[in-house]
């Protein structure tokens, strides 16, 4: 048997060569999907199945035959030291022969990657264990990750992961080719691994040695063999790998599976991305996410801001000038796009965003909303209404073991009144009915709500609650102020139940509303009534409180003693 002189470099080169004018003219994306397309005939050696008119030997060759073609339109050097320096007769991780698997999920389990610096050391020790021919390359695998017979899969799931990381990869190669690298070196090791589980295969069903080193010559001898050409002149798709691995659908004359245009793709394609924003509810569902530091939704924010600046200038000069430098610093630090986000900025810069939100609704309740002259439906218009948007959370109670309230007709009324006003999509509203210390902690972390309404029983010291038995759980109120303290967005408390506020002399936020005696559970009822109309009107705290007990003295109930506090 005639020596084997020709290198893994030698192949590389002569098939990237043979290859080079097909290679040239093709994007790197479908020289990458050709070689995933190969590496899907590679299953047959797990399935146990010769499919028609290739087998394991034939698709491994072909994942070679097309790797090659990869590495040189990205245009590496040297296959072999390409990989000798991810796998320089050591596992990378462990840097061990043979790989030690206790040894590398330790490592793993402490290091993002491998450990450049004593892997390159090992690279440096082991320079003259470097393989030359391709059999060689395959034994150095053989002895690093030792297969068997017994492997099920091991390599070609391997592999196939390996192949999901290798197109991010070539995706980001122009920018960071360091990651093509690593991936490549890895996919070799794969296609390393299956010839490895062929052979010892093989051997033990039938006796016979294999050889990929020759196995790759009878299909790439130097010439094309589809062709007959030194360089391949093939057509750019071969009718002999057509339906290779797809299968085809029957497709009817009058059936209308594709698209005529790709401007009725993108027609159709607008109209769904509003039908599911729709459906999640919209802007303010995206709030708290809002990528305000880039694109598009920079640039609402920044109009947005401008816009109420101008709208408020005259009457409110110094939250004008706020207005103006926050637009200045989101114009100023542009994050690019695609790069990692950070903690939105709606949500970390609060004070603003409260200011704004009231500057949008004072614009909307006083007549001056022209003045922010901004196209209604525009992403910026849409934004402020977001951000003034006003979630309400209901939690009310009535335990078994307490006189009976009628806390349901309670939240009925503020439902009523926000309907009455129009206001139902721009004010949601949330009830726990029958809430316990768990329903209200869980709902607080699900949403961001502004103003916290307790329907119920209630003393100086404590608000009532239920237990899961359905008696009564008091919460103090000193614990009730440590909860809601955390909450950044929480602006206004009421504790409509007798009491609630007779000793409280701290407010449990910036608004804090309850009832210094007694209160008749229709009065309790009537003061929510008036001061949810007012909310739902853009009035203002204060306001709203009055406005609910002149509904209760309207209606010749006793006006509630109601007691407001406020954070100075």
């Amino acid at each position: 048997m005639k020596a084997k002189t020709s290198s893994l470099d030698d192949l590389y080169r002569m098939t990237a060569y043979v290859y080079s004018e097909q290679n040239a003219i093709r994007p790197i994306a479908s020289t990458l999907s050709h070689f995933v397309e190969v590496c899907g005939m590679l299953t047959v050696l797990d399935r146990r199945k010769k499919k028609e008119g290739f087998d394991f030997i034939d698709a491994l060759c072909k994942a070679l035959g097309w790797y090659f073609p990869l590495l040189a339109k990205l245009r590496v050097r040297s296959v072999e030291e390409l990989v000798f320096r991810k796998f320089p007769y050591a596992c990378p991780y462990c840097r061990r022969a043979p790989h030690e698997d206790r040894v590398c999920k330790t490592v793993r389990g402490t290091e993002s990657t491998v450990d450049h610096a004593a892997l390159r050391r090992v690279y440096e020790t082991n320079s003259t264990k470097r393989p030359r021919t391709l059999d060689e390359w395959q034994h150095m695998f053989q002895v690093i990750y030792p297969r068997s017979t017994s492997d099920a899969a091991r390599s070609t799931l391997g592999l196939f992961e390996e192949l999901g990381e290798l197109a991010e990869a070539v995706r980001v190669f122009e920018r960071f080719p360091k990651y093509f690298a690593g991936e490549a070196a890895d996919i070799f090791s794969y296609l390393m691994g299956l010839a490895n589980e062929h052979a010892l295969r093989l051997e033990q069903d039938t006796g016979e040695i294999f050889n990929l080193h020759d196995e790759y010559l009878k299909r790439f001898p130097g010439i094309c063999l589809a062709c007959g050409h030194r360089v391949c002149g093939c057509p750019s798709i071969p009718r002999a790998t057509v339906g290779r691995m797809a299968k085809e659908l029957d497709i009817g004359a009058k059936e209308d599976l594709f698209a005529s245009s790709i401007d009725s793709m993108i027609h159709e394609g607008k109209r769904a991305a509003q039908e599911v924003l729709k459906e999640i509810g919209g802007i303010p569902k995206l709030v708290e996410r809002f990528p305000a530091d880039r694109g598009d939704a920079n640039s609402a924010l920044i109009a947005l801001l401008l816009k109420l600046a101008s709208a408020i200038e005259k009457m409110q000069p110094d939250l004008s000038d706020r207005f103006h430098a926050a637009a200045i610093e989101l114009s100023a630090s542009v994050s690019e796009p695609g790069s990692r986000l950070a903690e939105g900025y709606l949500a970390s810069h609060e004070p603003l965003m409260s200011a704004l939100r009231d500057a949008w609704r004072s614009t909307q309740h006083s007549g001056e909303r022209n003045q922010v002259s901004l196209e209604k439906g525009s992403l910026a218009f849409s934004l402020g209404e977001a951000l003034a948007r006003v979630r309400i959370l209901v939690v009310h109670a009535s335990p078994i073991d307490e006189a009976g309230l009628r806390v349901s007709a309670e939240v009925r009324a503020i439902r009523e009144a926000i309907q009455l006003a129009g206001r139902q999509y721009e004010i949601e509203i949330d009830d726990l009915p029958a809430a316990t210390t768990d329903d209200l902690r869980r709902a607080l972390l699900s949403k961001e709500y502004e103003i916290i309404h307790f329907a119920g029983h209630a003393n100086s010291e404590s608000i009532v609650l239920e237990a899961r038995n359905g008696a009564s759980s008091t919460v103090r109120l000193s614990a009730l102020i440590e909860l809601l303290g955390r909450y950044r967005s929480v602006r206004c408390v009421v504790l409509n139940a007798c009491e609630s506020l007779a000793s409280l002399t701290v407010p449990i936020a910036p608004f804090t509303i309850g009832m210094e005696e007694s209160v008749d559970d229709q009065a309790a009822i009537e003061f929510a009534v008036g001061f949810y109309d007012a909310v739902a009107r853009g009035r203002d705290i204060e306001f709203a409180v009055a406005e609910g007990k002149d509904a209760a003295r309207l209606k010749g109930l006793d006006v509630p003693t109601v007691k407001l506090l406020k954070r100075t």
